[in-house]
């Protein structure tokens, strides 16, 4: 299977288990158009997740690309302020704390313009999380569930760890196969910005072409969850 391939398979896991864990505790799992916390998060995204919402970005109509690249140039100059002040707040699981809130240049009157191209981390949260490199803790939105509540899922650990050691395993096929590896962190707002669909190559490129000049950008429709 291509890495791109594989990519969607772990995007079909994540979401089957978000679904699972729907079902498990019903109205408490929040998540709806509207509710948009989660998408104040300062966080990074990989390559291959960049290509995807580039790829998508494509398909947008003009009217909405447009709008969405005139808030992801503002979101960059924020953003580098933002971290310069704060330093990089560590997105998983949690809400950002206070003073770290800045939305997400897709979001557009509460809902996702990228939904179908979206991120993992995105497609992850409000879920009960559990990071096998952070053993000992199960991340959560404090909308769905409280601070210090135990997690009772013997099936949680087991699910979530087998996908987060496939999405391990992803980047490292795409490190090996010499997967073009940005020097500067990557986030959603430039993937709207800049074109990075020609790493959807497989084997990817080793290199980009045409895109943005980067000195100064800091070192599907609307649908429900």
């Amino acid at each position: 299977m291509s890495l791109i391939g594989r990519f969607r398979q772990i995007c079909t896991e994540v979401e089957a288990e978000f679904e699972r864990n729907r079902r498990r505790y019903g109205a408490r799992i929040q998540c709806r158009p509207g509710c948009a916390d989660c998408c104040h998060q300062l966080f990074q995204i990989t390559e291959i997740e960049a290509a995807v919402i580039s790829e998508g970005v494509r398909r947008l109509d003009p009217e909405i690309r447009q709008r969405l690249q005139e808030r992801a140039r503002a979101y960059l100059e924020e953003r580098r302020k933002l971290v310069g002040e704060r330093g990089q707040p560590e997105a998983w699981g949690n809400l950002p704390p206070p003073g770290t809130r800045l939305a997400c240049p897709a979001l557009e009157d509460g809902l996702c313009r990228i939904y179908e191209w979206r991120p993992l981390i995105c497609r992850k949260f409000g879920m009960p999380l559990y990071n096998p490199d952070k053993p000992g803790r199960v991340f959560a939105c404090e909308l769905n569930f409280r601070n210090g509540e135990e997690i009772a899922d013997s099936q949680l650990v087991t699910i979530q760890t087998g996908i987060h050691e496939r999405w391990k395993r992803l980047q490292a096929d795409y490190n090996a196969s010499g997967g073009y590896r940005d020097p500067h962190p990557l986030t959603v707002a430039r993937a709207l910005l800049e074109d990075f669909s020609d790493l959807l190559a497989d084997p990817p490129h080793c290199q980009r072409t045409g895109m943005l000049e980067c000195k100064d950008i800091w070192h599907p429709e609307a649908s429900t969850k």
